[in-house]
């Protein structure tokens, strides 16, 4: 079992934006690459904390969420491929492969599989139902939580 103590707090999306768990005073804990996708995918271009970064190469920030935003159309849908892929442009995320589809009128996937150099794939499910994202990832966080 990996240590739950380790990493960093996990990331949940809710309508809101996101929150953190806690489970018996613990924060669930996320060791693996789903915060650092999440971030890239939902931090908006122009986020204040990048006047922290002198290196623009530092700075995050993605049109994920507002392309996903708009009306679904065939454009659309590709666009949002193409916005996952850019946002998740990093050394990290390794190969990066996005399939997005619309299987109902207002409901969004997008599935994204994630080959980081050396480890693991991880397979992160994002499902818009109306306004609402929710994430699964393969090993997810909670389940390591006893």
């Amino acid at each position: 079992m990996t240590d739950i103590f380790q990493g960093d707090p996990k990331i949940d999306l809710t309508v809101e934006g996101s929150r953190l768990i806690f489970v018996g005073g613990q924060p669930v804990m996320d060791q693996g690459l789903e915060n650092q996708a999440l971030i890239s995918l939902f931090t908006s271009k122009g986020w204040c904390g990048n006047s922290l970064f002198a290196d623009v190469d530092q700075q995050i920030g993605s049109d994920f969420e507002k392309i996903a935003s708009q009306p679904i159309t065939r454009s659309m849908l590709i666009d949002l491929e193409k916005a996952a892929k850019k946002a998740l442009e990093y050394p990290a995320f390794g190969k990066v492969d996005v399939i997005v589809r619309n299987p109902a009128s207002t409901r969004l996937e997008v599935e994204i599989t994630i080959a980081p150099p050396g480890k693991d794939i991880k397979t992160l499910l994002l499902s818009r139902n109306g306004l609402n994202w929710q994430l699964q990832a393969t090993n997810p966080a909670y389940k390591r939580i006893q």
